[in-house]
């Protein structure tokens, strides 16, 4: 219990000049198990875990439409069971011969869950055209690489690109860590769209906070400027497949530049971060999923669009007032 205090106090001091505070909620009942957010021209998409659909919100953050991104015939009772659902966990958009698409990947623990959708930007239609992108391959390769996985299970929860780069955020599990793994963006497209091989891609080891005694691990990555943000939530969860009682999230931030020091594991970047709460400085007991960043940083300030699972069939929009002093 000793050692268990010592750990919590640690990570309180890493954070204390950090802060993320909850402005405001939106709910949504029939948006099932938020995992994904990304700014659109107009408002935002959303994606959920175990829905095969593509919601689109305005910049109010209502619901004005949603997309069908794969069959739903195992879409019951508004959720697909949990053996069956592709597990999209990952949310963005990128460029590629001056053509926007929004790009949305599974988290690769399990066979059903190593496919990704592209979708060519602005969706002009009720049912656009969908890619379906085999990533068995690559996610098989991932998976037998130790330093990445260790004995767990993949689990890539964030997902964004940078003018050069391709960013993918590693879970952290029991004795596995948080990791950022990195493509060059033109291989990656070469991936997609030509069938070309994929390099080994760079890996950098993080250090999250920790609540009671469990390290927080990634759930959501947004690039902006020379910052990897991301959100991270802490979960007693035995493996990559099994939910546990969330007791917590947080909003931070990783310099990309700092990045290429944490090549050792034994020596990782200290992200900051702060544990999420509401005005009251209460803990949110929720477990955030994804975010954008809504505005660059001013005095140290900026706005959080993030979104949250329930773990229950429903989704949560939350605005987050982050600050780092």
């Amino acid at each position: 219990m000793k050692d268990k205090k010592k750990s919590i106090d640690a990570d309180k001091k890493e954070s204390i000049k950090a802060s993320a505070t909850i402005t405001a909620k939106h709910f949504y009942k029939d948006i099932p198990s938020g995992s994904g957010i990304e700014a659109a021209s107009d408002g935002f998409y959303v994606i959920g875990d175990d829905t095969p659909f593509l919601y689109q919100l305005d910049k109010n953050y209502k619901q004005v439409a949603k997309y069908e991104l794969f069959d739903t015939a195992d879409f019951k009772n508004g959720r697909i069971p949990k053996p069956l659902k592709p597990d999209l966990e990952s949310l963005a958009t990128f460029t590629y011969k001056d053509k926007s698409y929004l790009f949305t990947i599974g988290s690769g623990s399990s066979e059903v869950r190593k496919k990704a959708y592209l979708v060519e930007l602005p969706i002009n239609s009720e049912k656009p055209e969908v890619k379906v992108i085999d990533l068995k391959g690559l996610f098989d390769t991932l998976q037998k690489n130790k330093s990445i996985v260790g004995d767990e299970l993949l689990n890539i929860e964030g997902l964004d690109f940078s003018d050069d780069k391709v960013y993918l955020l590693q879970r952290a599990l029991n004795k596995a860590g948080n990791l950022v793994l990195t493509f060059e963006l033109s291989d990656f497209n070469a991936f997609l769209f030509e069938d070309k091989p994929l390099p080994k891609p760079e890996l950098y080891f993080v250090k999250l906070p920790s609540l009671q005694g469990y390290q927080a691990g990634f759930s959501g990555a947004y690039v902006l400027e020379d910052k990897l943000f991301f959100t991270a939530s802490v979960e007693s969860a035995p493996d990559a497949i099994q939910d546990g009682e969330v007791l917590g999230s947080c909003v931070g931030f990783i310099p990309l530049a700092d990045l290429p020091k944490a090549t050792n594991a034994d020596k990782p970047v200290i992200a900051k971060a702060a544990i999420v709460t509401d005005e009251n400085e209460k803990t949110y007991i929720g477990k955030i999923e994804s975010l954008v960043v809504d505005k660059g940083e001013k005095n140290g300030k900026c706005k959080v669009i993030a979104i949250s699972d329930d773990d229950k069939g429903h989704s949560e929009i939350l605005e987050v007032e982050f600050m780092v002093e």
